[in-house]
């Protein structure tokens, strides 16, 4: 027997209008209607499809089919749709042209039961309907409504590339109904302009019908002189993924005012401690921008001839390249301007941590908070001092080592670019103090890592009321010494990333002298020049 294969399907009833004066074997006021399957509400041109008509009686609350009944189908348009009967209440349907269609089927044994009635699409293969919604900022979604639009290639405004939602290659929102409608779903990319929006599919180039209105600035914005708060502890965006807190690869670095330092402005919350990473990259401006991170941060406006300023609290710390300031005393160690920023924090606490990026030219960026810790090179992992990016963090993991009774003597990582180490430890009488660092780079590989040693004195560790300058090693390469004199109190050393390149490192600190380090391959590249200084924005108190 011919059977019809169909997901969920979609039944027109023409429901009965009163007695039936056809005869009826045993009760001639029963009453009749057809219902008309199909196993979408769309074909496509020049496709078939095959639909089912039943004719069914009711009894009380109850329907009962009616078997052997000859149906007689017709179409609302020929040129759209034409229909043939195969027998058994089957029928053939074809797609002729783009347009809607009633297909229609009557029982013929009963001429006063309503006909039933299956209204389709006849359709290209992809065809657009809609977009929506139709005025958007960059990092909006727009969705393409239409049939076989879950099929586009790729899709753009005024030639701009959007990307799919809601990150591409990895969890692509594309979806297909049982009625064979579909959307696609794509984040608004920068430099996108107001158009309608132009897509490439199987064998398919077109436009949408409509226009889509695109207002350049980012859905953050306004975030320059106030934060935009982001809770981390919100509902996912993509609940397969919950380790994603944040996430939207389409925001902008928008122009700035006679070339003058644009920022953009975070506040990440949360009420428990986790493991955090964040990540901002712009791959079309990159080595353009910096990132920094602070526990306390402030807008100063301009006070002319003087622009505006962002100040941290009196005892607070930023991270970033450049920017690393301790019990709000600032420590600006020479750093390469970095391509892209990805600072890894091990057991973050609950509160606020301020994110600002500091930019000099437009372009796209994404910006992503992942819960767990990660790195950028598999071969360099976490250390076990980590969490140790700031100087409160190392006073939290406590004293590294206390001189001249001990030495330490440990493996460390730069685990990302511009990852920077603070260790704490404690002289308890006058001692020369020997610290020394190479880089673990295997020999056959190139070593382009170039880490600098800096000795700090704790503000109000003994040694100094502030962060003072007590020692630094910044010679080409990884391989640093410092050798000084220090009085008893508590210091810091701060082992900064100047190029940005993750490496495995031995260090040393002893007030006895440290062995020498197996010998690093050689150098093939100089120190560099710094990149342009972005610190006049953020100051301490």
């Amino acid at each position: 027997m011919r059977g019809l294969t169909r997901a969920t399907p979609v039944v027109m009833l023409a429901v009965a209008l009163g007695g039936v004066t056809c005869a009826f074997p045993t009760d001639k006021s029963d009453k009749v209607f057809v219902t008309l399957d199909g196993p979408s509400r769309v074909v496509l041109r020049g496709q078939e499809m095959s639909v089912y008509a039943r004719a069914w009686r009711l009894s009380g609350t109850d329907s009962q089919p009616i078997t052997n009944v000859a149906f007689a189908f017709g179409t609302g348009s020929s040129t759209t749709a034409t229909v043939q009967n195969d027998g058994g209440g089957y029928a053939t349907v074809t797609g002729v042209n783009s347009g809607n269609v009633h297909i229609t089927a009557r029982a013929i044994s009963f001429e006063q039961a309503p006909e039933g009635d299956l209204l389709l699409r006849v359709s290209n293969p992809l065809e657009v309907d809609s977009v929506r919604p139709s005025l958007v900022r960059f990092g909006d979604t727009i969705t393409v409504y239409g049939v076989g639009v879950d099929s586009i290639f790729i899709a753009f405004l005024d030639n701009a590339t959007q990307f799919d939602y809601p990150l591409p290659g990895v969890v692509p929102t594309r979806t297909r109904d049982s009625l064979g409608f579909s959307t696609a779903t794509f984040w608004v990319t920068p430099p996108a302009h107001s158009d309608k929006l132009s897509f490439i599919g199987p064998g398919v180039f077109g436009n949408a019908p409509d226009t889509t209105k695109v207002i350049p600035l980012d859905v953050l914005e306004p975030n320059e002189a106030a934060p935009r708060t982001i809770s981390l502890e919100a509902p996912p965006l993509i609940p397969a993924i919950p380790q994603i807190k944040f996430l939207n690869p389409a925001l902008a670095f928008e122009p700035t005012k006679r070339d003058s330092l644009g920022v953009d402005w975070y506040r990440f919350t949360q009420t428990t401690a986790r493991d955090l990473t964040i990540i901002l990259s712009a791959p079309d401006v990159r080595g353009t921008f910096s990132t920094f991170l602070s526990d306390s941060l402030a807008f100063v406006p301009a006070s002319p001839p003087n622009p505006p300023t962002y100040k941290i609290g009196p005892n607070s710390w930023t991270l970033g390249p450049g920017s690393h300031a301790c019990k709000g005393f600032a420590f600006e160690p020479p750093e390469l301007q970095p391509e892209s920023t990805i600072v890894a924090l091990r057991g973050m606490p609950a509160g606020r941590l301020h994110a600002l990026a500091l930019y000099t030219q437009p372009g796209r960026y994404g910006l992503a908070v992942f819960e767990g810790y990660v790195t950028s090179d598999p071969t360099v992992p976490r250390d076990a001092h980590e969490e140790d990016d700031f100087c409160d963090a190392a006073d939290a993991r406590g004293l590294a080592v206390t001189m001249p009774s001990s030495t330490l003597r440990d493996t460390l990582t730069i685990d990302n670019a511009h990852d920077i180490d603070w260790i704490r430890f404690r002289v308890t009488s006058l001692s020369s103090v020997t610290i020394k660092s190479a880089s673990l780079t295997g020999a056959t590989a190139v070593d382009s890592s170039d880490i600098d040693l800096f000795l700090l004195t704790v503000p109000g560790g003994g040694a100094s009321s502030t962060l003072d300058s007590v020692g630094a090693s910044t010679a080409d390469g990884s391989s640093e010494t410092i050798t000084t004199l220090l009085t008893s109190g508590d210091y810091y050393l701060v082992i900064v990333d100047y190029r940005g390149a993750p490496v495995a490192y031995d260090l040393c600190i002893s007030s006895g002298g440290c062995l020498a380090f197996p010998s690093a391959p050689a150098r093939t590249s100089v120190r560099q020049g710094l990149a342009a200084p972005m610190l006049h924005r953020i100051r301490a108190p």
